[in-house]
């Protein structure tokens, strides 16, 4: 969670030449007030501490929650440096393989191969004569046997 707008404005300041407003005072000033509260002033005082005490009690509450808020910080969240790498995983399992591609063209056709040789008379060999090498390759007339591809068949 980020942290909200600054809602406070500065007390006073010590901006110099033309960056002054109206809540600069010059150095000697800031260093005055400081040792004045550096020795207590505030409180030796009793009419000036009778006058601040609610703003001054307020005030230190506000400081005891900003040295809380830095403890914890500290303490849990660290000094916002990285710390050290951890160890490197497993290997995850291997993905599923990809789809196969596209198929190639289809080639050129081949040759037709030769027609084999009719019969010995011309017609159908007989049983004796059959040899599917000597049969023609394409189916014939009706009832003619022919070789496709190493079988014997009938037309």
């Amino acid at each position: 969670m980020a942290l909200g707008d600054r809602k406070s404005s500065d007390i006073f300041n010590t901006r110099p030449g033309v960056s002054k407003d109206s809540k600069s005072i010059e150095e000697t000033d800031k260093t005055r007030i400081k040792t004045a509260f550096d020795n207590g002033d505030h409180i030796a005082d009793l009419g000036m501490f009778e006058n601040l005490a609610p703003a001054l009690h307020a005030i230190q509450q506000l400081a005891e929650d900003i040295e809380e808020l830095r403890r914890y910080i500290t303490a849990e969240v660290g000094d916002g440096a990285q710390g050290p790498q951890g160890p490197a995983g497993d290997t995850g399992p291997q993905g599923p393989q990809g789809p196969q591609g596209a198929t190639g063209a289809t080639g050129p056709a081949g040759a037709d191969g030769a027609d084999g040789a009719d019969g010995v008379d011309g017609t159908t060999p007989s049983i004796t004569d059959l040899n599917g090498s000597s049969l023609p390759t394409r189916s014939g007339a009706r009832g003619t046997l022919w070789n496709d591809r190493g079988i014997v068949k009938v037309s």
